[in-house]
């Protein structure tokens, strides 16, 4: 079942870079789990064969069996051969639901409807031992059902900022923080990790890595969720990232293909417009995918993104056959299963086309599993909408290719000797993982970059007196700086509305800091850098801390003393302080360009 990158193949994807290639050696315990799966072949997940309403067989009285020892495809062939057309078009769907608890409708959907996935978002998810008897009861209806199909059960969990599961799973430095410390066993170990993580609470597939690259500086809908700008860097550590997730059971999703960091708009509230041509994809965004088809991700999340200038129009790549199935299937050599973003974000919603019509034309276009988060009448009318679009074979014929892909992925995974437990262990759901705290500080200390050392390491007895100033949102900032500065007073800093706003914040702010002998602030994101830079007459003064995307640093090109730290959990505010205050040397480097105009 692992399908684990042949080293060759890594350093063939380093050969182009820089001298600090001996960071791309592997740890010896990487090495030892890699060399069992070099001879492994990842199988096809894809029957290539045409089908014709005559196959459409009406149900036995003995159906094939999900439970049945046969091959992937050749359990997957059986099971929909004997599907009637409302089992088939069920396995192509995964819906979310609304509360913490098991929705009774979506539990009719699954016994009658065949549903085939459920996506488990932040709102459900606030208690793991209610979120793991929730999955259970989704899995027992599911498995009870004619051919026992389980369900994928997915989430959006990245590491970093995100991470719709909480409770007591982790909050690591994130993808940029694996960047900027460039070594493949912590991007593996954080994969692996976070995987145990989700198969606690009986998920078994993730919507991660997200191998965007950073391109565009205004980008902050991806910003720290890419690894990197450099393509063969996201490349490594995405791909590492997979398969720690595969050594815990986890379906991995990499995203947002074709690529969603060449453009500053959210995809979630508007159409983005990227217009790269087809080359520029090829030599960039591309790469990522390229090395994680061949190393076999089962699973690829296509975005709402346009690329008008590769398709001639401003359609999204989900409802575009020229990317979803041109591109991805024929040219890149695709064959695992391909899931649309969700289906309710505008970035593929036009306020006019019906929505049951967007996933039709989704589903045209070559995916294979249509995501939708909410709401309960519009579920009824995408299912209702596709159920009667199954009277036109094209279509028909479409929904079995998909559920072929879709049933033998999940024969791959949900029986393997790895499966995530269909019916976790509530007692157990919230319980952490061993090592695994010690870990992301480890890494975390890894991560943090040293950009300008003016009054670097600042030590207690030459600090003076210390003024710490951040957001609220950030305690770990104030909780960490006071552990390392004991004496150092709290300035809370508050987002305003407008800039000029921002600006007299900032002012106030440097009446206050003219008071103290050092004034560390913390930087994380564009509005707290217009406020942060009326400090620049005190700049002798100054420390920065900066978190997520260390590109706001170039807001404040006055600084003298700055440190990178990535990530907003404690453990990277641990490492920050512990840094500044020099119980080590940083060796993070920064994972993205600062050079932008």
């Amino acid at each position: 079942m692992n399908r684990f990158i042949y080293l060759p193949l890594l350093l063939l994807l380093a050969s182009g870079m820089s001298s600090d290639t001996n960071r791309l050696v592997l740890e010896s315990s990487y090495l030892s789990v890699m060399k069992d799966e070099t001879e492994k072949k990842p199988p096809d997940l894809t029957e290539k064969v045409s089908w014709d309403s005559k196959y459409r067989i009406k149900p036995t009285s003995q159906p094939p069996h999900f439970s049945d020892e046969l091959a992937p495809r050749e359990l997957a062939n059986c099971i929909v051969n004997a599907m009637d057309d409302g089992e088939a078009l069920g396995q192509v769907l995964m819906f979310g639901y609304p509360e913490k608890t098991a929705e009774r409708e979506l539990l009719d959907l699954i016994e009658h409807g065949g549903l085939g996935g459920v996506k488990v978002f932040g709102w459900n998810a606030g208690d793991l031992q209610m979120l793991a008897e929730t999955v259970g009861s989704y899995q027992t209806k599911a498995t009870s059902s004619r051919f026992g199909i389980p369900l994928l059960i997915a989430t959006d969990q990245e590491g970093g900022w995100v991470r719709h599961v909480k409770g007591s799973t982790s909050i690591t430095p994130g993808n940029m923080a694996l960047g900027a410390d460039r070594l493949p066993i912590d991007a593996w170990k954080t994969g692996l990790i976070m995987g145990q993580e989700l198969a606690a609470v009986g998920i078994n597939t993730n919507f991660a890595p997200s191998v965007d690259i950073f391109i565009n500086p205004e980008a902050d809908v991806i910003g720290p969720r890419a690894f990197a700008s450099d393509p063969q860097w996201v490349a490594i550590l995405g791909l590492s990232f997979f398969q720690g997730q595969e050594k815990a059971g986890i379906v991995s999703v990499a995203k947002h293909f074709p690529g969603h960091g060449d453009t500053q708009d959210d995809s979630h509230g508007t159409l983005p417009k990227i217009y790269a041509d087809l080359e520029i994809l090829r030599n960039r965004d591309l790469i990522p995918y390229k090395t994680m088809i061949a190393a076999g991700i089962p699973a690829i999340m296509v975005g709402h993104l346009a690329f008008p200038t590769i398709t001639g129009d401003k359609i999204p790549s989900t409802l575009s056959y020229s990317i979803s199935t041109s591109l991805l299937r024929d040219e890149l050599g695709f064959e695992g299963v391909t899931i649309t973003d969700d289906i309710f974000m505008w970035g593929v919603r036009d306020g006019k086309t019906p929505i049951g019509e967007i996933c039709y034309r989704a589903m045209m276009a070559g995916a294979d599993i249509i995501l939708a988060s909410s709401s309960r009448s519009e579920r009824r009318d995408i299912h209702q909408y596709l159920l009667e679009s199954m009277n036109k074979d094209k279509f028909n014929s479409r929904v079995r290719e998909a559920a072929r892909r879709i049933i033998a992925l999940k024969a791959e995974y949900l029986k393997s000797p790895n499966a995530v437990l269909l019916n976790p262990n509530p007692s157990e759901a919230d319980r952490t993982i061993p090592g695994a705290a010690e870990f992301f500080l480890e890494q975390a200390a890894r991560s943090i970059t040293l950009l300008r050392s003016e009054r670097f390491p600042l030590m207690q007895k030459q600090a003076g007196e210390v003024l710490l100033a951040g957001t609220g949102n950030y305690a770990g900032f104030f909780a960490e700086g006071a552990k390392r500065y004991p004496k150092a007073h709290r300035w809370i800093l508050n987002y305003s509305k407008s800039e000029a706003d921002l600006r007299l914040d900032g002012r106030e702010l440097l009446q206050v800091a003219r008071n103290f002998d050092s004034v560390i602030v913390l930087l994380a994101d564009a509005k707290m850098g217009i406020l942060l830079n009326e400090l620049a007459p005190i700049a002798e003064k100054v420390i920065v801390i900066s978190i997520l995307s260390p590109i706001h640093l170039n807001k404040l090109d006055w600084a003298r003393t700055s440190l990178a730290a990535y990530g907003s959990g404690k453990e990277s505010f641990r490492a920050a302080f512990s840094a500044l205050i020099g119980d080590f040397t940083p060796e993070g480097r920064l994972p993205i360009s600062m050079d932008y105009d």
